[in-house]
């Protein structure tokens, strides 16, 4: 007998605090009881979030308490397995509600606290609102909660009413605004008196729209204007320039479709703004040969309502010269001409009165204009015939004046479509741009005294 009680004194001093410490706490500690002596007391559990990982638990186990100046420890570090754990479920989780946590170590000190850190990556779903894209923002939420125990048996609550974000690296495509931790409880109908309590960390965050302004908004716009272009090319240039801009776009839309999020619920502004566009330039090809069939026409004058319309109101409000102004300036240069050289020499006078040449200005002086037909017949002759081979033919004048009225009211017609697109590209770039007078008023509010 003393043999073995030697044996016994020499293996217990062998051993270390910690060991013997472990072995009086864990000697008939069951891992699967609440860690109270009182059965009917609750264990209130903290919580501390961090962004990517569950930061911290927190928790006392009344079973593990131990006098320091006995055992010369003040903590203890020991596998999760063998401890009480509390229940903890990502209630909204989009793979799984429950993770293996048990491998992480927790830390108990000699009051009995146990301070636990499982880590982990937790998915959650999160309902998105993209009509605003790319210059959304976005509220997105982890719950956690027990699944089996209920308040007055397990009590979850937060440490911090913010997700602590010292762990976190900033992202190329969001960024955090805010976040916020509500505490909320709840009950079913089956069991009024039973309340269960779940943790939210909500974190509101806006995308960052550098890249979709550079690479898909920008792109966008300059096509567009590329397509003002046609409105003042030749009749010529004006199909082929139009087809160029259509297979651009419609190519620019096929490598813009992966960058903007696939949901039906929402229709995003870029994709209202892209949509948009397209027709723009799809109605622009339209117009185009509606203008050149203006262009076409010769044998037929403008209506009269097509006339006052375009050739006096809308040719002076675009600054376009119509035919109308230009007979007019061409009537009055002639008769200020006349008058010129009526006023300047009596000579001229008689010859611009009578069309005769310089020679048989003599004659007409003394005889009047009847008497140049008396003395040189021949010439007057030549003379009228010549001038009447230079005029044309009334017919091909009136095609030649029919021509230039249907091309000015063409030219009038394009700056009309011109000024028209002009004006809804920029109302459609308007209404793409809002949000972010909204982002810009949310932050930098205006304070009225």
């Amino acid at each position: 007998m003393s043999i073995r009680a030697t044996k016994a004194e020499e293996v217990k001093s062998r051993r270390s605090d910690e060991e013997r410490l472990l072995h009086y706490l864990f000697a008939e500690y069951n891992p699967s009881a609440r860690p109270v002596i009182d059965s009917n007391k609750t264990v209130p559990v903290a919580m501390q979030f961090s962004l990517l990982h569950m930061q911290e638990l927190e928790w006392v186990d009344e079973r593990l308490q131990w006098n320091s100046s006995e055992y010369n420890l003040d903590e203890l570090v020991i596998e999760a397995k063998k401890l009480w754990v509390p229940e903890f479920a990502v209630i909204n989780g989009a793979e799984e509600i429950y993770g293996d946590y048990r491998e992480f170590r927790a830390i108990i000190n000699q009051t009995g606290a146990v301070r636990w850190e499982p880590g982990g990556v937790f998915k959650t779903m999160c309902e998105i609102d993209i009509t605003y894209f790319p210059f959304d923002e976005q509220q997105c939420s982890l719950v956690f909660g027990a699944w089996s125990y209920h308040t007055s048996k397990m009590n979850l609550t937060n440490m911090e009413n913010i997700v602590n974000l010292d762990s976190y690296e900033k992202n190329g495509e969001w960024e955090i605004l805010n976040t916020t931790v509500w505490r909320d409880e709840f009950f079913y109908e089956c069991c009024p008196t039973e309340k269960f309590s779940n943790i939210a960390f909500w974190i509101r965050m806006q995308r960052r729209y550098t890249f979709y302004v550079m690479n898909v908004i920008l792109p966008s716009m300059v096509t567009s204007i590329l397509l003002l272009s046609i409105f003042y090319c030749p009749p010529g240039q004006k199909v082929q320039i139009g087809v160029v801009v259509l297979l651009s776009f419609r190519i620019f839309l096929l490598n813009v479709t992966d960058s903007i999020p696939k949901t039906s619920d929402h229709i995003p502004l870029l994709g209202i703004y892209l949509t948009c566009t397209m027709a723009v330039t799809t109605l622009s090809m339209v117009l185009t040969v509606l203008v050149l069939n203006l262009h076409a026409i010769t044998d037929r004058p403008v209506p009269r309502c097509l006339n006052i319309i375009f050739l006096k109101i809308l040719a002076k409000l675009f600054c376009v010269c119509s035919p109308l102004d230009i007979k007019q300036q061409e009537r009055n240069n002639i008769g200020h001409k006349r008058q010129f050289h009526r006023m300047s020499s009596p000579i001229r006078a008689l010859r611009d009165e009578c069309d005769v040449t310089d020679e048989q200005v003599p004659i007409i002086a003394l005889n009047g204009c009847t008497a140049s037909s008396s003395t040189n017949t021949e010439k007057e002759t030549s003379f009228i015939y010549v001038r009447k081979s230079e005029n044309k033919p009334d017919a091909e004048k009136a095609e030649e004046d029919y021509t230039k009225e249907w091309h000015a009211l063409a030219e009038v017609v394009d700056r009309l479509f011109f000024w028209t697109f002009l004006i809804t590209i920029i109302a459609i770039s308007v209404l793409l741009f809002h949000p972010l007078t909204r982002n810009f008023k949310a932050r930098f509010p205006f304070h009225t005294v």
